[in-house]
């Protein structure tokens, strides 16, 4: 039995406790039939990500929350070159909820002017 599986199962099941709902209300309220709470819960399959992103809207939680850490898959990671010399961009593809894909967003753009402001100020010419 594959122990991704299991871990899910088990962070699945915890959650379902401590929220006290049932694989029925789950089912319902993440808009997923009770078969497919079944297979999680009895280890057969995981859920998809847009899956897995409504299972844990509805148990409170994120994602990652519920399904173990998994390596960084190098198909998610993209190398790009940046438009000054010497600089990168790394491209990160992910699934995240609505709400947190936002919240993810508006901190990038604070990091961007952050970084922004510091590189203007590093090719600012030095007075004389």
């Amino acid at each position: 039995m594959p122990s991704d599986r299991k871990a899910f199962r088990d962070r699945l099941m915890t959650r379902m406790r401590e929220k006290k709902i049932t694989g029925a209300e789950l089912a319902r309220a993440a808009r997923v039939s009770k078969d497919a709470i079944s297979t999680y819960t009895t280890m057969r399959s995981l859920p998809t990500p847009k899956t897995l992103a409504r299972l844990a809207q509805v148990l409170d939680c994120k994602p990652h929350d519920l399904l173990p850490d998994k390596p960084l898959n190098e198909s998610l990671l993209e190398m790009r070159e940046h438009s000054r010399p010497g600089y990168k961009i790394l491209v990160v593809r992910m699934t995240l909820p609505a709400l947190d894909c936002v919240k993810q967003y508006q901190a990038l753009l604070q990091l961007e002017q952050k970084f922004e402001k510091k590189l203007s100020s590093l090719e600012a010419p030095t007075p004389e």
